[in-house]
């Protein structure tokens, strides 16, 4: 199988993609020729397309992706077509491909939407926007302070100790109210605090979610990111469970809308605040079944959630750590931030499945995760689900707010599938850098980020051809050990979605023509057949009327010859 540069191609083609150095641009061609085989793919960019590649009239199959590998406003809707066509040939015409992506409504009934929240971490990462200047200068004052560099770590308090916090009030973070709570368990990593008013689980079931925070869950987050900060020369992260987290949401609100499950809250970190509690703090709602403080909330379903929203949000408390803190540098972008978050919740998935091998652990012959990791992977699999129905309509790179379910599904999937091309540890170092966004993607990953996402967008469709071992594939187009196509039809048995495979692939006749509109970061599916002999037939992705596309816009198109 003939390899140029980081992908193998396949397709007839006027000239040869380039994919060198590590800049955002998209491929470029030079003069050169080559005939590709089955599982082969080269990306163009749009401006070339028509003069660089022409699909030989061999009768193969293709997949052609569709991309704007680039970052950018949501609401730049930017309208587009792909269309084939062969010498002598009569215009195209034109046929939608589902419609508008700007007006596109999600078409699956989703239980485990929670926009409340969503909207919530929006205020939070816009706070760590704001702060990280003054942090940086506290940090740097700290680290040249002979005080702070002589204090030793102090011991845990007694358990059962009393401490007063301050706890954000208002979902736009514009008001605070104190809590008193008691120390119910002191670890090595966590100390857990419950609030006075409002107990929620009993002590028993607090030191036990305590020793998994200590034991289990931090470890995760640790090795896979690096460490937290410790302003408050504690050496361990502080968990406190408050019904005032449940009261940020009213009954009526919360029926509807969601509610605030966990959270980071970067202002703490600010020593000078007078709103700070000058220490590393994760919120946690509690147990409420009678709905005292807010909608109810049982014992079991907060169980299900909060282990995740930990790691989750000790995945922010590093980031800002890491990026503001240690380097000076500024806050990760929302999308990359957000998706790391997604990824510290499926660590804890891939902890339980090492833990669990199949068939243990699980209580039913059809689970393809053990009972102890389906509270972390199921959020991430039903977010990649609902994406991969919409790709259109739902960013990787360009979130409305703090991201949808679907753009965080996105995301997460560009990241696993990442991880699975340059190691899990690339986590760590997205993490453990003061670059941000697309700039810390090229630099850990050493490539250019169109011919990762153009790779990328390939892979969500052909990681798991039906009747193709997967092994078949190129690993470059794979998703590691998670077989998508698998994944996402339990997903939909789970679920009871109608589709086993969500991701459309729409069928583009030679002649012909598809037309719709996308924005920054996404990215549509065709399949095209030429005729088994005859005239080559080229291709064009371009704006109305054959208008170039911006060349920030990053569009691209990556074919791929499928298997006979």
């Amino acid at each position: 199988m003939r390899r140029i540069e980081v992908t193998s191609f396949a397709l007839l083609f006027l000239a040869a993609c380039h994919r060198d150095g590590v800049d955002s641009a998209v491929p470029s061609c030079p003069a050169g020729a080559a005939l590709l085989a089955p599982y082969d793919a080269v990306t163009v960019s749009s401006a070339q397309l028509d003069s660089c590649l022409t699909l030989p009239g061999n009768g193969a199959t293709y997949l052609v992706v569709g991309q704007f590998a680039s970052v950018g406003d949501p609401t730049n809707v930017v309208n587009w077509q792909i269309n084939t066509s062969v010498a002598g040939g009569s215009a195209a015409a034109t046929s939608v491909a589902g419609g508008s992506a700007a007006a596109a409504s999600r078409p699956l009934h989703l239980k485990g939407d929670n926009p409340i929240r969503r909207e919530f971490e929006t205020m939070l990462r816009g706070i760590e926007r704001t702060i990280a200047p003054r942090a940086r200068a506290e940090a740097i004052a700290a680290r040249r302070s002979p005080v702070r560099l002589s204090a030793a770590i102090a011991p845990p308090p007694a358990l059962g100790t009393r401490r007063d916090f301050k706890v954000v009030a208002a979902l736009d973070g514009s008001s605070f109210t104190s809590a008193t709570a008691r120390l119910v368990y002191a670890g090595d990593h966590v100390l857990l605090y419950v609030d006075t008013i409002g107990q929620g689980f009993s002590d028993a079931q607090y030191r036990s979610l305590g020793a998994l925070f200590d034991r289990d869950l931090y470890a995760i987050d640790i090795r896979a990111f690096g460490s937290e900060s410790d302003v408050d020369q504690n050496g361990r992260v502080i968990a406190l469970f408050t019904p005032k987290i449940n009261a940020l949401v009213s009954t009526s609100n919360c029926a509807f809308a969601g509610y605030v499950t966990g959270f980071f809250y970067g202002t703490d970190l600010l020593v000078s605040d007078p709103n700070s509690n000058k220490g590393e703090i994760f919120f946690s709602y509690v147990p409420d079944s009678a709905g005292t403080y807010s909608c109810p909330h049982t014992a079991a379903s907060v169980l299900q959630v909060v282990p995740g929203t930990f790691l989750h949000e000790l995945q922010h408390m590093i980031s800002f750590n890491q990026h503001v803190l240690v380097r000076g540098g500024a806050q990760e972008d929302v999308w990359l931030n957000e998706g790391l978050g997604q990824i510290a919740e499926e660590l804890g998935s891939e902890y339980y499945e090492a833990k669990y091998p199949p068939p243990s652990g699980r209580s039913t012959t059809t689970q393809l995760f053990p009972d102890s990791a389906g509270p972390f992977i199921q959020p991430q699999l039903l977010d990649a689900y609902v994406y991969l129905n919409t790709t259109r309509a739902h960013s990787v790179t360009s979130y409305n707010g703090g991201g949808s379910l679907e753009e965080r599904g996105a995301t997460w999937l560009f990241l696993r599938w990442l991880a699975s091309q340059k190691g899990e540890s690339i986590f760590g170092r997205l993490v453990q850098t003061s670059k941000t966004g697309i700039a810390n993607i090229q630099a850990q990953a050493g490539e250019s980020f169109g011919a990762l996402f153009g790779d990328f967008s390939t892979a969500l469709e052909v990681d798991s051809i039906p009747g193709v071992p997967r092994s078949g594939v190129p690993a470059r187009f794979r998703f590691g050990s998670r077989n998508l196509r698998a994944l996402m039809a339990r997903e939909a048995t789970i679920e009871t979605f109608p589709n086993p495979w969500p991701l459309p692939v729409y069928s583009l006749g030679i002649g012909g023509a598809l037309s719709s509109n996308m924005i920054p970061g996404t990215m549509v599916h065709a399949s095209i057949t030429p005729p088994a002999s005859g005239t080559n037939v080229s291709l064009g992705f371009t704006g109305p009327q054959s208008a170039p596309f911006p060349v920030a816009l990053g569009a691209q198109v990556t074919i791929f010859r499928m298997p006979p």
